[in-house]
């Protein structure tokens, strides 16, 4: 497929957090501590690749072509971790294989991360602060319920805010949620 006149637009390929999955979590969500930002509710998702500023018709179309199909990973977010000034959730799941295998289909290594680290950004802070450290040790017994996404989301990203632009349905076997 030729690549559309589109402009580029800064993209990358997610599971949305179903209703049930993101209730548990805000339930489970403690007061941030100061200067600590909470990441709205809207923005949750775990990426599967981020691709920079891309054509979006063509990259949907490749996700397409490469993801359409693949047996759907079962997740479940269990536990915390921090990076470079983010509180994140981990994400677990029965068979690793399967998500590894969805990711590397979705061309994850192209935003410049060949270490594929499946999470939820939870919190953000400008400067290392004991406030997001307190943060991540707050959440570090969180286990949420499992899930089963039906589809990887082709998201743009501008200013903060994701819009979806296409869907790539996945081979689901089981029910979508598994309950908590």
């Amino acid at each position: 497929m030729r690549r559309s006149d589109h402009h580029p637009v800064r993209l990358f390929s997610a599971f949305a957090l179903p209703d049930q999955v993101a209730d548990h979590l805000a339930a489970h969500l403690p007061a941030p501590p100061p200067g600590v930002r909470p990441t709205p509710r809207r923005l949750w998702h775990v990426t599967t690749a981020y691709y920079g500023e891309s054509d979006p018709e063509w990259r949907l179309a490749r996700l397409t072509d490469r993801v359409a199909g693949l047996p759907a990973p079962r997740l479940r977010m269990s536990g915390s971790g921090t990076f470079a000034g983010v509180c994140l959730l981990k994400i677990a799941t029965p068979d690793p294989v399967d998500l590894r295998t969805l990711a590397e289909a979705a061309e994850h290594q192209l935003g410049g991360h060949p270490d594929y680290t499946p999470h939820v950004t939870v919190a953000r802070w400008s400067a290392e602060t004991a406030g997001g450290l307190d943060l991540a040790a707050e959440l570090r017994g969180y286990q949420g319920p499992e899930w089963v996404p039906s589809e990887l989301v082709l998201y743009a990203s501008h200013r903060g805010d994701y819009t979806p632009l296409g869907r790539v349905p996945l081979l689901t076997t089981s029910a979508p949620i598994a309950g908590c």
